[in-house]
């Protein structure tokens, strides 16, 4: 499934994939994932992630070798994913601490790409990225063969990728959804 989950600002989607990624408890019982699931987390904060005076190719090079397969050539790796990234020349040299919101959301992405999770929980992914990024990431996860979980609030980013909806609304009422956000939003009337 790519489950999309919307609900107005405030109603506790954040703090849902934060349960899911164990970055908060449930006040009662718990989360477990399958035995073979791999998750990769994109945060809708991650400057923390950034604070440091590690390059670019440093930050790269941690989740590379943590991740390579065996044999692979790790100079190739980390310059392959930092030009996918769309940084070349000097702008590998510089210290995480000084990039844009942006490029830390691409910085993100490479970590993911790296890891190779078959479960994506991404919360708000294309704030701070322009068009074209946000054309590539919706091609790459509607290319991705594993599970998606989301949040967004770009309408279009939902409808594109969405194979079910969760709605929280602000009454604690959860609709979940099975179908596209289109066929939700006629379901409720919306279109």
């Amino acid at each position: 499934d790519h489950l999309a989950v919307i609900g107005e600002n405030g109603v506790g989607k954040s703090t849902f994939l934060k349960l899911l990624m164990g970055e908060l408890q449930p006040q009662f019982g718990k989360v477990k994932w399958t035995e073979k699931a791999r998750p990769g987390y994109y945060a809708q904060d991650h400057s923390d992630d950034f604070k440091s005076d590690t390059s670019l190719t440093e930050w790269v090079a941690d989740y590379a070798r943590a991740n390579a397969a065996e044999g692979e050539d790790m100079e190739t790796l980390i310059r392959g994913t930092l030009g996918r990234l769309l940084f070349s020349g000097d702008d590998v040299k510089k210290a995480v601490r000084v990039i844009s919101g942006g490029e830390q959301g691409r910085m993100i992405f490479g970590k993911l790409m790296l890891m190779k999770p078959n479960v994506l929980v991404m919360d708000e992914p294309t704030n701070h990225l322009d068009m074209e990024s946000i054309e590539s990431l919706n091609s790459a996860l509607e290319k991705f063969k594993g599970t998606l979980v989301f949040v967004s609030h770009d309408r279009e980013f939902v409808s594109s990728l969405a194979t079910r909806i969760l709605e929280i609304k602000l009454d604690h009422k959860i609709i979940d959804y099975r179908g596209t956000y289109e066929a939700y939003l006629a379901s409720q009337g919306l279109e």
